[in-house]
């Protein structure tokens, strides 16, 4: 007998609640029990509870937060293969903690670019084995 498939866990990063509302709306519709934070000590905190995170979309870096800390290195380290988004509000900005492997999404950015966003990175996460 088949165990139940175990629903993937997405966390979300962004400080501006309806933003994540989104985001989350976004991951909710693929079948990703969401969590958000509104920082990567938050989503870390958040993370402990999973048995292993799937999916990240982060704001990066998250306002009154330093690069130094970010989630993103120990959730790549933690969670090989999972699908990660990262959002800017510069599309100057360099995320150099970030993975090669995360799509990076410039803000404002529509729901269409989002979800386009979320294939890509769902996409590069199959690749490495997730």
């Amino acid at each position: 007998m088949s165990q139940p498939r175990r629903q993937p866990v997405a966390i979300v990063i962004e400080p501006n609640p309806d933003l994540a509302a989104t985001v989350a709306q976004c991951l909710a519709t693929r079948g990703f029990i969401v969590s958000c934070a509104t920082t990567h000590a938050g989503a870390a905190e958040l993370a402990l509870a999973q048995w292993r995170v799937d999916f990240l979309v982060a704001a990066v870096p998250a306002p009154g937060e330093d690069r130094h800390g970010a989630y993103l290195s120990e959730a790549a380290k933690e969670n090989p293969g999972m699908g990660i988004v990262i959002m800017l509000a510069d599309p100057y900005e360099l995320a150099k903690d970030a993975p090669s492997s995360a799509v990076h999404l410039v803000k404002p950015f529509s729901v269409a670019e989002l979800d386009k966003a979320i294939d890509r990175a769902t996409i590069f996460a199959a690749g490495t084995g997730a």
